[in-house]
């Protein structure tokens, strides 16, 4: 069995066996080339200073990326609440995934280790500081260099399984054939200007055709996550991309 391919059998077994409130849906699961020159250009793309893969693993030679798709159910259930989007479901579920991308790394740290891999991560998420809201690393970049996925209006990563899901990554030193990047807009606005959904449903404001106030959506965020089990907003995500890109 080819590496790749363990990786994804890996990944796969542990999405199989979580027990999150809805089904997940099959990971999306890409490699980027750790020296893919797009790397280079993210400090200027994203507006900070972005660290390479060689700056978390140095003898780096391909990023792992996986996406778990959530159910087509919660996005239902996030339209039913449409005023009041940081639903308990989506709570639990934000909650729940989080800790299964870090356990599937901790599986792939384990695993690749017994074939001689050398492996460096960063967190899924909370990986930023609070102040600038700015992170060094781009988990969903990443899943854009390794053909996962482009990026929406809405500023997510946008899938051919949707935006409505989690991400994480893993630097490795093993090589692997890179994926190939996506040839087309996932994004119905930037494919044709047809769909506006995310800005003209973001609960704060924050987002809008020009760009997003990450400020004005972290305020929105801290004054309504009142208690520890509420987590994140979906507003955004929750559009026509919510469970399928448009290819």
């Amino acid at each position: 069995m080819e590496l790749g391919e363990i990786i994804q059998k890996i990944i796969n077994e542990e999405v199989t066996k979580a027990e999150p409130p809805l089904p997940y849906r099959a990971p999306l699961i890409g490699f980027a080339d750790a020296h893919n020159p797009m790397y280079g250009q993210l400090s200027e793309m994203i507006g900070n200073e972005q660290v390479l893969p060689t700056d978390i693993l140095p003898t780096a030679e391909t990023v792992v990326v996986f996406f778990i798709p959530f159910s087509k159910e919660m996005a239902g259930k996030v339209r039913e609440n449409a005023l009041v989007p940081i639903t308990q479901e989506w709570s639990d579920y934000y909650t729940v995934t989080n800790q299964l991308l870090s356990d599937i790394v901790v599986r792939l740290e384990t695993e690749l280790k017994k074939l001689g891999i050398t492996t460096a991560s960063q967190p899924p998420t909370n990986n930023y500081n609070d102040v600038a809201l700015t992170a060094e690393w781009s988990h969903k970049s990443s899943a854009v260099i390794a053909g996962i996925g482009t990026f929406g209006l809405n500023h997510l990563l946008v899938t051919k399984a949707g935006t409505m899901g989690r991400i994480n990554s893993i630097v490795i030193d093993a090589k692997i054939p890179p994926t190939s990047r996506a040839e087309t807009e996932y994004c119905l606005y930037y494919k044709n200007g047809s769909c506006k959904f995310c800005v003209e449903n973001c609960p704060s404001g924050a987002l809008t055709e020009e760009g997003i106030d990450k400020f004005r959506c972290d305020s929105y965020l801290t004054g309504k996550n009142i208690r520890n089990s509420q987590q994140g907003c979906p507003g955004c995500s929750s559009g026509p991309c919510a469970w399928k890109g448009f290819v």
